[in-house]
């Protein structure tokens, strides 16, 4: 296998992690219920169908619902809905950006996600990991040593930092270390991805998994270990 393939395969694996296709769950494969009413728009209650503060709230919750089941298109116009709302908070916004991201990252590729994570991944971790695996499917140096700084800064430099989404996006903490791993590679500090990666193994051993496509990458690449 040619050093391009290489690359490709381990970039591949990342996005599958991006996608929930990789071993952290959420293949996406769901039995896709009826449509969350979205609040404030149907039914009885309360008058006006307009979106008020604790509406964004409910907007966003039922997003996620839709999310969990592959109702992407329908959490999509949630978290829009929730964002052009005048009523919202700094808060509600970067919750909204982040489910946004990993929606549109679901319906149509991690690419797509790239602006909404941008836009939350100042403060939220979940985002700096969708973006990091936007930039790295780039594949561009400059994008690399910011995705490193991304996942650094949700703690992933230390083994001792365990990654646990609040939202069911699908990526597991050994993933987003491998993750950090590729980068660490391509940014030229291999002594730490070998660390990280053998770190990452340790705890996802499965010989299918992301992490060890990532693994094998690294390996097929040169990268050496210290034994």
């Amino acid at each position: 296998m040619n050093k391009r393939m290489i690359v490709l395969v381990a970039i591949l694996s990342i996005i599958m992690i991006a996608s929930g296709c990789g071993s952290g769950g959420g293949s996406g494969r769901y039995t896709i219920p009826p449509e969350i009413p979205t609040p404030g728009t149907g039914g009885g209650g309360g008058g006006g169908g307009g979106t008020g503060e604790t509406d964004i709230d409910a907007l966003i919750l039922s997003g996620w619902e839709d999310f969990k089941y592959g109702a992407y298109s329908s959490a999509i116009n949630k978290f829009n809905q929730a964002l052009t709302s005048t009523a919202i908070s700094n808060t509600q916004k970067i919750e909204a950006y982040n489910g946004l991201g990993w929606s549109l990252t679901r319906s149509t590729g991690v690419e797509s996600g790239f602006s909404a994570f941008s836009q939350a991944a100042t403060t939220n971790n979940e985002s700096r990991v969708g973006l990091a695996a936007a930039l790295i499917q780039r594949g561009q140096k400059d994008g690399f040593a910011q995705a490193v700084k991304l996942l650094e800064e949700v703690g992933l430099r230390e083994n001792s930092t365990t990654f646990s989404a609040k939202n069911p996006i699908g990526v597991s903490n050994a993933e987003a270390h491998a993750m950090l791993a590729w980068c660490y590679f391509w940014t030229g500090d291999t002594a730490r991805a070998a660390t990280k990666i053998n770190f990452a193994r340790s705890i996802e051993q499965s010989n299918d998994s992301s992490v060890t496509q990532i693994y094998n990458s690294l390996v097929a690449l040169g990268l050496k270990f210290n034994n």
